[in-house]
């Protein structure tokens, strides 16, 4: 079992230090047990914005070490999305980190339309073993695209057994955010967590959330209060997907 902190966050646009501020004080106040896995939403600082290069950092930036003093702090890993620069090239990034170094990283490949006009698609996924489970993290729009999210089985071992998503999915097409990712998590017999924004962005487009966590039957065990901050909290029994997998053995047409 693991319990997870999904960060339903209201991200108000040109404000990444106030947003940051808001985050300290309000993970503070709210997260009174412990947690071995904090997720924020994708551009957890800034969110989208007609200027949104304005808003990267190279990745050692101040943004970066928030999330490590938020993995200090509640003594977890902490998973999050944001612009970064390097070598003049601007990517989509999430970063997996724990509290000492960094898990690993993963530039969003399928870029939402307009996303191009900034950034560059990354060309490869990465799989984080930590916490005892592997993950596939992954971002917004890749969730459209089931061959991006394939799950394996070599010599009877499962390339992960959670799918991450960080998202930025406006509040018209919030129910398709939820049925793409219980979509995922049948086909590839993974547990699937969604973390979704709330508020308005800098297009002043509305997000309603729907933040939620989704077993691997596709059944959803938690979901966040639509349109409302809030963290989310729940523990994932991971371990009931060993049963499932042996019961249920799909992989062997893989």
């Amino acid at each position: 079992m693991i319990t997870v902190g999904l960060v339903q966050a209201d991200i108000k646009a040109y404000n990444k230090k106030g947003n940051i501020a808001h985050y300290s004080e309000w993970l503070k106040e709210s997260i009174q047990v412990p947690v071995h896995l904090l997720i924020f939403p994708e551009m957890f600082h800034c969110g989208f914005a007609p200027d949104i290069q304005k808003d990267a950092e190279p990745h050692n930036g101040d943004s970066l070490y928030f999330l490590y003093l938020t993995a200090h702090e509640f003594q977890c890993d902490v998973v999050a999305t944001l612009p970064v620069l390097c070598n003049n090239v601007l990517y989509n990034r999430l970063v997996w980190l724990s509290r000492d170094r960094i898990l690993g990283q993963y530039d969003k490949h399928y870029l939402f339309m307009g996303e191009e006009e900034f950034f560059t698609p990354g060309t490869s996924k990465t799989i984080v073993n930590t916490l005892g489970y592997k993950f596939l993290p992954l971002t917004c729009f890749d969730v459209r695209f089931p061959e991006w999210s394939r799950n394996r089985v070599v010599n009877g071992h499962f390339d992960y057994d959670c799918l991450v998503y960080t998202a930025n999915f406006p509040a018209p097409r919030e129910s398709e955010l939820l049925a793409l990712a219980r979509a995922r998590a049948i086909e590839n017999q993974a547990y699937t967590i969604v973390v979704n924004r709330v508020g308005t962005d800098g297009y002043q487009r509305r997000y309603a959330g729907g933040s939620a966590f989704i077993n691997a039957h596709g059944e959803i065990e938690a979901q966040s209060t639509s349109g409302k901050e809030e963290i989310l909290i729940h523990s994932c029994d991971i371990d009931a997907l060993k049963t499932l997998r042996e019961q249920f053995p799909l992989s062997k047409y893989w």
